[in-house]
C-alpha cells in the first residue's frame, strides 16, 4: 500500500454523475447500501486515489472461488420446492449465477451432517465391507451431482475427511468431548487410512464425480473434541502424506494433496516439516488454510511468507464461515423480554443491513483470549470481501466457502455448531434468502475465472482501500475494489496507457471489468 498523496478533495455531493461505460468495459458494485452487483456507470470526477494495474507482475494462476457441498446443505435444500432447490444451484454454478470454480465437501460425516456416519464401520483392515451409500440415503451425491448438472456448471471438487473410521484411532471414537480431543491415527493404520481415501475416491468416480484434491484431514491440531475430528501432528501428516502418494500411485490416481487445512497463523508448522523434506514434497501440490484466526486479519504476511520459502505450491482457502451463532452476542439488541432463547431470536433472517454492520460475533468473540485484538466484532459481508481481496493479492489461488446452503437456524447440524451460510432458507414458507455474501461471492467469482492469472495492483490511496487483479483466459481483467476507509472514494485504474474512473462507497466491493 502506498501513502496517500492527494486529498479527497471531491465528495460524493459535488461529484457529476456517472457516465456511460464504455462497451468494452463494465462495473458491478454490490455495498452495505444495498447494492446487489448492480451494474453501473464510470466516473468523471477527479481521482483522489489510484490503482495501478502491473500486467508485467504475473503472480499465481487462480483456480476460481467456490462453496462446500456438505450433508447439512443436502438436508436444508431438500426442505424446499424443487423450482426452488433447483434454482439456488443454477445461482451457484450455472453461467447466469456465480460460476463458482471450486467447491468442497466432506469424506463420510462432518459436523454438518445431520448423524455421525463411516463409510467402513467395520474393524477390517482389507476395507471389504466399504461403501457410500450413507451419502445417497442422506442427499449429499444427489446434491453434487444435481450442482454438476446445472447449465454451464464447470467446477473443481476438493474432499476432506473430518476423521478416519473410529476402529483406525487410538480412542475408537468419531470424538470425545469429555477428553476434549478427537483421536490420533494409530500408525498401523495409516496405509488402511490411504487405501480408505483410494476407495473413496475411485467410489466417486464411479458416480461420475471426480475428486480434483483431498486433504490427509480437517484441522488436524483439533477442535477440542467438540465433533469429528483426528488430531495429526505434522511429523505423521508428513507419514500420511507420503502413504497417500503411494497408494495414489498403485491405484494411477491423480488427485492432489493439499496439506494442513486450518489456520493460516499456524500452517509453517506443518509446511516446514512436510513441505520441508524433499522426500514427500513432490506429492503436494500445496496448502489448504482457513480463516478463523481472526474476525479481520488476512495474514499477508504469513502468505507472503509462504509462497517465497515455497513459491511451486499453491496456497487454496478452503473453509471460512461467520460461526458459533448460537452464542448470546448474537442476539444483542433483539431481545427484549429476557429471558430469551438465542435460537429463536435468528438475527440475520432477511435482515441484509446486519451483514454490514460490525457487530456480528463468531467463536473468537465468546472464546478467544485475544478476542480483542484479533477477534473484534466484524461485519459478515465486510469479512468475506476484504478476505477475497487482500488474499488474492497475497498468494491465495482459491477460496472456498464453507456450507453453500443452511436453514435460517444455521443448521442443520448434530453437535449445534451453527454457522451463516450464504444463501439461508426456510421449508416451511419455501423460502430463500440470498444474503449480501452470496453477492460479494457472486461478484468476485463470476468476473474472476479459474485459469486466470493474478497480476500486481498497486493502491495509492485511503487506509482501508484495497484492491486486486486476475487476468481471465478470455483476455480480460477484473480489478476488484474493497472500500472499508470510512468514506466514498473516487479514484482511477490505470491498465497500460487506459485509464478508468470510478467512485466506490465505503463498505462496498466493487468490480470493473475491462476488456482487451
Amino acid at each position: 500500500m502506498f501513502a496517500l498523496i492527494v486529498l479527497l478533495s471531491c465528495s460524493r455531493q459535488s461529484a457529476p454523475a456517472p457516465t456511460p461505460t464504455p462497451a468494452a468495459v463494465r462495473v458491478y458494485l454490490t455495498s452495505s447500501a444495498g447494492d446487489q452487483m448492480r451494474e453501473m456507470g464510470v466516473s468523471e470526477a477527479t481521482p483522489a486515489a489510484t490503482i495501478a494495474i502491473l500486467s508485467d507482475q504475473k503472480r499465481q494462476v487462480f483456480y476460481g472461488v467456490g462453496g462446500s457441498l456438505t450433508q447439512a446443505s443436502a438436508a436444508a435444500l431438500a426442505e424446499l420446492s424443487p423450482q426452488k432447490r433447483r434454482a439456488v444451484l443454477d445461482a451457484y454454478f450455472g453461467e447466469n449465477g456465480a460460476r463458482y470454480g471450486l467447491s468442497r465437501t466432506h469424506i463420510a460425516s462432518s459436523d454438518f451432517s445431520e448423524s455421525t456416519y463411516t463409510y467402513a464401520p467395520e474393524a477390517d483392515p482389507s476395507l471389504s465391507g466399504f461403501s457410500i451409500e450413507a451419502d445417497r440415503k442422506n442427499g449429499l451425491l444427489a446434491l453434487i451431482k444435481d450442482a454438476r448438472a446445472a447449465p454451464g456448471a464447470d467446477f473443481d471438487l476438493i474432499a476432506s475427511p473430518w476423521t478416519a473410521p473410529p476402529w483406525m484411532k487410538d480412542n475408537n471414537q468419531f470424538y470425545d468431548t469429555s477428553a476434549r480431543r478427537g483421536g490420533t491415527l494409530l500408525e498401523e493404520h495409516i496405509e488402511t487410512f490411504a487405501n480408505y481415501l483410494v476407495a473413496y475416491i475411485e467410489a466417486y468416480r464411479a458416480e461420475g464425480i471426480p475428486i480434483w484434491a483431498i486433504t490427509p484431514v480437517n484441522e488436524p491440531q483439533g477442535n477440542g473434541g467438540s465433533w469429528e475430528s483426528m488430531d495429526m501432528s505434522p511429523v505423521q501428516q508428513r507419514s500420511v502424506v507420503s502413504a497417500i502418494s503411494t497408494a495414489f500411485q498403485a491405484a494411477s490416481l491423480d488427485t492432489r494433496v493439499l496439506i494442513f487445512d486450518q489456520n493460516r497463523k499456524e500452517m509453517d508448522q506443518y509446511t516446514s516439516v512436510i513441505l520441508g523434506d524433499p522426500t514427500v514434497a513432490p506429492a503436494v501440490f500445496g496448502t489448504a488454510v482457513h480463516w478463523y484466526n481472526s474476525t479481520f486479519r488476512v495474514y499477508e504476511d504469513v502468505l507472503d511468507a509462504q509462497h517465497a520459502k515455497y513459491p511451486d505450491k499453491v496456497i487454496i482457502q478452503s473453509e471460512g464461515t461467520a460461526d458459533s451463532l448460537a452464542n448470546p452476542a448474537s442476539c444483542e439488541g433483539v431481545c427484549l423480554s429476557p429471558p430469551c432463547g438465542c435460537e429463536e431470536m435468528y438475527i440475520w433472517w432477511q435482515n441484509d443491513p446486519w451483514y454490514w454492520q460490525k457487530d456480528a460475533t463468531d467463536w473468537g468473540w465468546d472464546w478467544a483470549n485475544d478476542r480483542e485484538v484479533d477477534h473484534p466484532k466484524y461485519a459478515p459481508a465486510m469479512r468475506y470481501a476484504r478476505d477475497l481481496v487482500v488474499g488474492t493479492g497475497h498468494w491465495l489461488s482459491g477460496w472456498v466457502d464453507w456450507n453453500i446452503v443452511l436453514n435460517k437456524r444455521g443448521g442443520p447440524n448434530h453437535v449445534r455448531n451453527f454457522c451463516l451460510a450464504p444463501v439461508l432458507v426456510d421449508g416451511e414458507t419455501d423460502t430463500v434468502y440470498y444474503t449480501p455474501i452470496f453477492y460479494v461471492l457472486q461478484q468476485f467469482s463470476r468476473f474472476s475465472r479459474p485459469g486466470g492469472v493474478v497480476v500486481g495492483a498497486a493502491v495509492e490511496g485511503p487506509d482501508g482501500l484495497e484492491a486486486t487483479a486476475i487476468e481471465n483466459p478470455d483476455g480480460s481483467t477484473a480489478v476488484h475494489v474493497f472500500n472499508d476507509s470510512g468514506a466514498a472514494v473516487v479514484y482511477q485504474v490505470q491498465l497500460g496507457d487506459r485509464t478508468i474512473g470510478a467512485e466506490i462507497p465505503n463498505a462496498a466491493l466493487q468490480t470493473i471489468v475491462i476488456s482487451p
